[in-house]
Formats: C-alpha cells, sequence, structure tokens
C-alpha cells in the first residue's frame, strides 16, 4: 500500500530525470535544488559498505565534487521507477576507454519531488568466490 503523500511513478520518475539532466550538465546549483534537505545517500565506495553522508549540505558537497572533474562524464543506461523508488543503471567514465569506467546502480527514494535517500552500488573487479 502506498502513503497518501508518496510520489507517483511519473513523479518519482521525473524528478530522477530532471537530477540525472543536472548532473550531466554539471550543473550544481540545478541538481541542489532536487535534493531534500534530509538527504542520505551512501556511496559506492569504499566497500564494502561505501561511506554515508547526511544532511543537504554533505551529499550536494560529494555529488559536486564528482561532478568538478570535466575528464569524468556520468550516463544514465536505465531507469526503472515505482512509486516512490527508483533504480538508475548508470556508467561512470574517468577515462576514454570502459577500462577506465565502472558500472553501477542507484537505488533512490523520492520525496516532494526531491531525491531523500541515494544508495550507490558498483561493479568491482576481483574476489568475489563465483563458480567460473
Amino acid at each position: 500500500m502506498t502513503a497518501p503523500d508518496a510520489p507517483s511513478t511519473t513523479e518519482t520518475a521525473e524528478t530522477i530525470r530532471l537530477f540525472s539532466d543536472a548532473f550531466r550538465r554539471r550543473d550544481t546549483e540545478a541538481m541542489a535544488a532536487l535534493v531534500h534537505d534530509e538527504c542520505l545517500m551512501v556511496s559506492a565506495q569504499p566497500a564494502p559498505d561505501g561511506t554515508a553522508y547526511v544532511g543537504k549540505e554533505a551529499c550536494v558537497d560529494f555529488w559536486a565534487e564528482l561532478m568538478a572533474d570535466e575528464a569524468s562524464t556520468f550516463e544514465v543506461q536505465h531507469v526503472f521507477a515505482d512509486g516512490a523508488w527508483a533504480t538508475v543503471r548508470w556508467r561512470y567514465r574517468f577515462g576514454p576507454t570502459d577500462a577506465e569506467s565502472v558500472l553501477g546502480v542507484n537505488v533512490t527514494r523520492v520525496s516532494s519531488g526531491r531525491v531523500i535517500e541515494q544508495l550507490g552500488y558498483t561493479k568491482v573487479p576481483g574476489g568475489l568466490p563465483l563458480p567460473e
């Protein structure tokens, strides 16, 4: 059951679209306008748990630092939204080849048209004891 004040899937998808577009354009002001005052963001690294950033200022500062690196790009590959939640699959490039990039996912919650929670996950080389 959805809470009466929960955003619709369409509203969530639009917030994610605007946030991603501002990030891609490196527009810190537009991106910050889409961040909730009580935002919690957990970065994808360092493994295994990432780093938690609490509050709008801390989250915006983290994202602004990523956006300031003009040698990098952030490419949204797919967005799936359902109610207040969205999953965004992305590639963050920090060089010209795929070997100089990381594929990741953000699980994001929207409240009142702003990002209030974002949890980042990435693929990293090595280590898992998976079957070949």
